[in-house]
């Protein structure tokens, strides 16, 4: 039985942020993703210590007090807060550039203004935090790569029909 993936929000530097994107964009995988593998990746060694902390820094974490995202709210929706929100949409663009160039030939009719279609936006962040679950190992079960793989072609017929829906209205 597959165990249900929990979520934390975690701070980084401009520097340790930048790093992160650098492997992320090597591995065409979203920043979230790179972050999940190196956590597992320290926590199956069974070291029982954490590193060093490194030295304090005003870029570190964010305020306390500044809002964040529900607790539970879906990773593919933007957050409400708006200091949230920046790293939201990095994130999110980062994780389907990943999707873009993993899937050239099914997101070939992604026309170049998505990201102000929100039918369209809404799905494809979705579709990229799913990828990015299934990268991470959040499923157990082959199955959900089956039923990725289903909804991106079913995507990918959407994107085929709401483009020519879009060249027929411009007529």
């Amino acid at each position: 039985m597959a165990t249900k993936s929990k979520r934390v929000q975690v701070g980084f530097t401009e520097r340790e942020h930048s790093a992160l994107e650098a492997i992320a964009a090597d591995e065409r995988i979203g920043v979230a993703t790179v972050v999940t593998r190196i956590t597992r990746a320290h926590l199956a060694t069974g070291q029982t210590g954490l590193p060093r902390q490194p030295p304090a820094s005003s870029e570190t974490l964010a305020p306390a007090d500044e809002p964040s995202r529900v607790t539970g709210s879906p990773a593919w929706l933007p957050p409400t807060a708006k200091a949230a929100y920046r790293d939201w949409a990095r994130d999110r663009a980062t994780a389907v550039r990943a999707l873009i160039d993993r899937y050239p030939t099914e997101l070939a009719a992604l026309h170049d203004s998505w990201a102000k279609d929100a039918p369209v936006r809404e799905q494809l962040w979705a579709l990229s935090a799913w990828r990015d679950l299934l990268d991470t190992g959040a499923y157990e079960d082959p199955r959900m790569e089956l039923a990725f793989a289903s909804a991106l072609t079913d995507y990918a017929n959407y994107l085929r029909d709401r483009h020519r829906q879009l060249a027929r209205q411009r007529r």
